[in-house]
Order: structure tokens, then sequence, then C-alpha cells
């Protein structure tokens, strides 16, 4: 924190002092077993505050069947808690700065329209999910960017070029005013209510509203109200971004109260008519609120083509990531596996296989006299030849098996699940196959082609990993050379000599 700013901003004559009645209310809620009468009374030497508090619980906004005519009445029906905050609320804003006609600096209006948002939103979603502390989500909610307010009255125009750069994201906000000024408006607002002797239970809240995870734990519920009443008054505010603002909204009141988006999109409109009231009640200028079920509706085609782009971006991801897949285990050359993807596969074919008490077998193949057609007819036929042969081998092969390119012009194939019989048939087929492939050189002379091919098959009795299979069924290429090339050899395991 930078303390040299906190008390700048807590020390400026610019900022109000804290009414009298709202040191009086403070005092009295806060000494155990108050008279209610004598609250009632305190609150009564303030016919205006006292003529607002009866207007705001007898509004739609409280929902009450019969009129409430007095304070005291008011305080029985609504209970201590309501009635304290709607004092506090109402004469704390009163004090605060509301900006004048023509003034070029803070946006004022915008301040109180997000305040007034988030708080009956945080009011609202508190009743809806059964938090104890509504009243206190709607001031906390209210006074939440106190700090905020605060700084643009007491700090130069450096500050307000930082809140003009966050373009109305608080969350930007948060991160520009850490980065530039090693302090933010959370942590000076309730620097600012705690100098007012605010309860914790307002303090919290400002403190809490950007990180509400930071907050202790018996209080996280009402900070995470609060929190979400603040993503509310994004979706009404963020013309540009009500889309991902509504995204937002729906997840955290999911994630955070289980409250599905069948329940939690319909309070949206609840909400605006109830902010349009508030506004009214507590008279602050928050310029026009528009019509509701144009602005969610704005928020819904936003939100569709937030969607549809990121369905875009997926999709576009995905097939990056299956282009970086193939090329990390495709040979460029032949278009079939390459040698780290053949180890991979092998090995975890065979602890799969032994484990499941299968055979595997792995096909070894070496093309007959290679090197002469590169030394004759040049590397480009060669290539023709490996291209060709590995095509080949994947037509004959199909999906009884996985084609890899070892090396050079060795090719290997693995054949899960296929027993030694089995697979000297495929062997003896796929050199047919070989055998049988046209293949020209670039004078258009046809060429001979034909493979020695080495067989090894596990059963789980013989090999101890996949290497040493491998390794027998190159030798069974070295056994097909010497046999004269273009055959087919099996390597068949000599049993262990019986023990003397």
């Amino acid at each position: 924190m930078n303390q040299k700013i906190m008390d700048q901003v807590l020390a400026s004559p610019r900022l109000p002092s804290l009414p009298t009645i709202a040191l009086e209310v403070i005092d009295l809620v806060q000494q155990q077993d108050v008279d209610i009468r004598k609250i009632a009374e305190t609150i009564s030497h303030d016919p205006a505050l006292t003529s607002k508090i009866l207007k705001t619980v007898n509004s739609s906004f409280y929902g009450q069947t019969q009129e409430i005519s007095t304070v005291t009445h008011a305080l029985v029906i609504l209970g201590l808690n309501s009635i304290k905050t709607l004092a506090l609320g109402f004469s704390l804003v009163n004090n605060l700065p509301k900006g004048e006609d023509g003034d070029q600096g803070f946006d004022h209006m915008s301040f109180w329209k997000r305040s007034l948002y988030s708080a009956v939103a945080a009011r609202c979603l508190s009743t809806q999910c059964g938090v104890v502390e509504q009243e206190e989500a709607f001031l906390g909610a209210l006074l939440q960017d106190l700090g905020l307010l605060a700084m643009a009255e007491t700090l130069d125009d450096s500050y307000l070029d930082i809140v003009d750069d966050a373009q109305n994201d608080h969350a930007k906000l948060i991160q520009l005013e850490r980065e530039q000024l090693e302090c933010d408006h959370a942590e000076v607002g309730a620097a600012l209510a705690e100098t007012w002797k605010l309860p914790a239970l307002l303090v919290n809240p400002v403190r809490f509203h950007e990180d509400p995870s930071d907050a202790p734990e018996e209080l996280q519920t009402l900070c995470r109200a609060v929190a979400l009443g603040n993503k509310v008054a994004d979706v009404f505010i963020l013309e540009e971004n009500s889309g991902q603002a509504l995204e937002n909204y729906l997840q955290l009141a999911e994630s955070w109260f289980n409250l599905p988006n069948e329940t939690a999109e319909p309070l949206l409109t609840t909400i605006h008519k109830n902010t349009v009231e508030m506004g009214r009640l507590f008279d602050l200028p928050t310029g026009p609120l528009g019509n509701s079920q144009e602005i969610i509706a704005r928020a819904h085609e936003a939100l569709l083509n937030v969607s549809m782009q990121q369905t875009q971006e997926t999709v576009q991801l995905e097939q990056q990531n299956k282009q970086l897949h193939a090329k990390a285990t495709t040979d460029p050359l032949t278009q079939i596996a390459n040698r780290g993807h053949y180890d991979d596969y092998s090995a975890e074919q065979f602890e799969l296989c032994r484990k499941e008490g299968k055979p595997l077998t792995i096909l070894f193949l070496d093309t007959d006299h290679f090197k002469k057609f590169n030394d004759t007819y040049g590397h480009a036929t060669g290539d023709r030849v490996l291209i060709a042969k590995a095509k080949v081998l994947k037509e004959t092969v199909g999906d009884q098996g996985f084609v890899a390119r070892y090396g050079g012009e060795e090719f290997s194939i693995v054949l899960p699940g296929m027993n030694r019989v089995d697979a000297a048939r495929m062997g003896e087929t796929v050199r047919l196959a070989i055998e049988a492939m046209p293949v020209e050189s670039d004078d258009g002379e046809t060429l001979n082609v034909t493979a020695s091919i080495g067989v090894a098959t596990d059963d789980g009795t013989f090999f101890k990993d996949v290497e040493q299979l491998i390794k027998a069924a190159d030798q069974g290429v070295y056994a097909a050379k010497r046999s004269g090339r273009n055959c087919v050899r099996v390597f068949t395991p000599r049993p262990k000599p019986a023990a003397a």
C-alpha cells in the first residue's frame, strides 16, 4: 500500500465530513440493547431524512402491503437493520459529491449510475439467494467505489487519466491503480469508511468488492453479493462489452450462489425496475437508465456474437493443435507416423496387450537394395520409392495396424492383438503388395521394388520389453536378407533349456 497517497486522500479538506445524523445513527446502533424509540427520535430530528425513509419503505422496492407513516412504525415492520441502512445511506450519499453541470473532470453521472445499479442488484440477489445481510449488501454496494470518488476529488489529473484508461472496466482500473499508484480505490474506500467508524459489515464489502475471495470467510457471501451486483451494473453500463458482462454475471451467479441462468436472468428486469425507483428516491444524477428489455436484448445479441467468436477461436485453436500434433508425429516425406510417434505407440501397446492378455506383433521392413535406387536413378526417385511404399503399407494394413517410418528405408508395422500365424500371412500380403507396386524413374523406367520382412510376436512369455520385441523383428529382417531377400522370416523364440 502507498501510505503517502492514502494519507493525502484521507487528510484532504476536499473530502466531505460525515453528517451529524449519520454519526448519531452509527453510535446508537453499535450500542447494546439500544432503544428503538431513541433511534426513531434521532432520525425524526431530520425531517428531510425522515421523508426519504418513509417514501422508500412505502415504495415498490420494499413491497409493503400496508402504509408506514412513522419511523417507529418502519422500525417495527422492517426492523432496525433496514432503517439503519436507509438512514446511513441517505445521509452519506446526500453529503458526497454529485458533480456540477458542465463539469469536464470526473464523470459523476457514470459513477452514481454504477453505484445505484450495484446496490439494487446486490440487495435483490441477496434476497433471492437467502443472504442474511441484505441491507448491508445494498449499502456496501452503494459505497463500494467510495475510494474512487475520494481519489478523483483529491488527487491530481493523472488519476483521472487512469480512470479514463480503464474505460469503465473496474477490474482493469484496480490493476492500473496498483501498477501506477501502489494502492487501489478499494483500499482507500475501506480506509475512509473506517475513519467514519462504519461497521465491519459495511467496510469489508468496500474493501473486497473486486476480490471477494480474499474477504474473511464469514463475510465472503456478503462480499460476493456486492461483487455480483457490480457485475450486474456492467450489463447495464458497458454497451460495447455488454455480452461479456452478461456472461460474467451468469457464470458467477451460478458459481457463487448456485443460481441457474433461468433464475438469474429474469432478475435483471426486476433490478432495472427497482434501480429506476431508487434513483428517484435517492435523487442521484444517474442520467436516463433506458429500457431494460432493450438493454438485455442488446446484451444477448452481444453475448451471441461473443459465443460465436469464441467458437470460431476454439475451432481455429483445435485445428492449430491438430496441425502441430500432426507435424510433431508425422514423417514429412511419407506422411505416415514418424519414429517418435512409433516409439510411443509401440511401448503403449506392449503394456496394454500384456495387461489384456493379447498378443502383439511387430513387422520390420527393409527395402531391398535401396542404395541402388539413389545411386542409379537419383534421390528424387529414391524418395518416390519410399512414398509409394508407405502408401501401399497403409492401404494393405488398413485399420488392423499402425504403420510408421522407422528411419531411412526402414518401415515398421505394429499389429495389436494379432498372433504369429496371422502376422506371417500379413507379412506375405505386404511383401506381394510392395513387389507389385508401380514406381517409375525420371526416365519412365518401371522399377522393381521388393522388401525383406521380419516378424516377431509377443505372447507374454518371452520378451521383457518392447525394445526386445523390435530387435527380434529386426533379426527377422536379417534372416530374410540371408535367405535371398524379398521374403518373410518369422522370429521364433528358443525355449529356455530345462534346469539340470
